[in-house]
């Protein structure tokens, strides 16, 4: 998700809690605590100055696995504390745990995934029922704001936690009818868009992806279709460029282009799920040299 929301739902944990006897200083490092923590997991976004293969090896990987949410936790505490010591740790720690928990579980649920299991098993998970920016979650959270003066803090957004919960499970309920309406995929992906409601879909067949845009409103029609060549290119690239392996290892699937010239073969990896909207989102080109194929008169 954007930095936005996931701040603010760091602020919904902190809101919902209701606790009492704390002082104002004491309810603001809470608050802190809290957002921090559900900001914490990005933390390695300083790695996409070191160059892409270093990002893509990092983004989304250690700092949102469950396994380590604990620590990273514990560090926004050891942040927060840092301006303000009336804080009790036991108390900041949990709230921050559990905003950090609604970092990864709704980076899980976008269209990019998250590595929920680094470092014992790689790879990103994603549900991709929810766009990066969700229109619909920022109008609930506006709403919260505009009534929390008039009924209370507590009571608001713990109201704002069952509208998140529901939105989210309607948004999963959508996206599996959609996919339902698809049988022939071998394997059938949900993408979220940002506009309320609407869903592209990615469906693998063989050696294509076939692309498929609507809603349970509209039903669905096709857009388009892109290769996924099967090349000895493919593997050479793979073998050769760093910044592919970390793309591919990023991805939870990915495809691949090739395209001959007379002096070698152009292969492109690139995510299907951006294929049709944006293209050079998450993908790289390796130029492969002929002579270095095995078998160089491979069509």
């Amino acid at each position: 998700m954007d930095n936005l929301t996931h701040g603010l739902l760091g602020y919904a944990v902190y809101a919902a809690s209701g606790i009492k006897g704390a002082t104002k200083k004491e309810r603001l490092g809470y608050a802190a605590a809290a957002v921090v923590g559900a900001e914490i997991p990005d933390i390695e976004s300083f790695t996409s100055l070191m160059g892409q293969e270093i990002y893509l090896t990092w983004h989304r990987g250690v700092t949102h696995s469950l396994f380590f949410s604990p620590l990273m936790a514990l560090l926004a505490v050891g942040i927060v504390a840092l301006f303000n010591r009336s804080i009790h740790w036991g108390k900041a720690w949990i709230l921050a745990w559990v905003a950090t928990l609604t970092h990864l579980l709704s980076d899980w649920a976008n269209t990019w995934g998250t590595g929920l299991l680094e470092p014992f098993v790689g790879g990103r998970y994603s549900l991709g029922i929810l766009p990066i920016v969700d229109l619909i979650i920022l109008l609930i959270f506006a709403c919260g704001f505009y009534l929390k003066k008039k009924f209370g803090r507590v009571r608001v957004f713990r109201g704002v936690w069952v509208a998140l919960l529901l939105y989210v499970s309607l948004q999963a309920g959508h996206a599996a009818w959609l996919e339902s309406r698809l049988t022939a995929g071998e394997q059938v992906t949900p993408v979220a868009q940002l506009v309320p409601a609407q869903y592209q879909l990615v469906s693998q067949e063989g050696d294509h992806f076939h692309y498929y845009a609507g809603s349970l409103f509209t039903g669905l029609h096709k857009i388009g279709k892109s290769r996924n060549d099967s090349h000895p290119a493919v593997e050479k690239a793979l073998t050769a460029d760093g910044e592919a392996q970390a793309l591919v290892r990023f991805l939870s699937s990915y495809g691949t282009e090739v395209e001959k010239s007379s002096t070698g073969y152009r292969v492109r990896f690139y995510d299907p799920r951006f294929r049709m909207q944006s293209p050079s989102v998450l993908s790289t080109e390796v130029v492969v040299p002929k002579g270095s194929l095995p078998d160089a008169s491979h069509p």
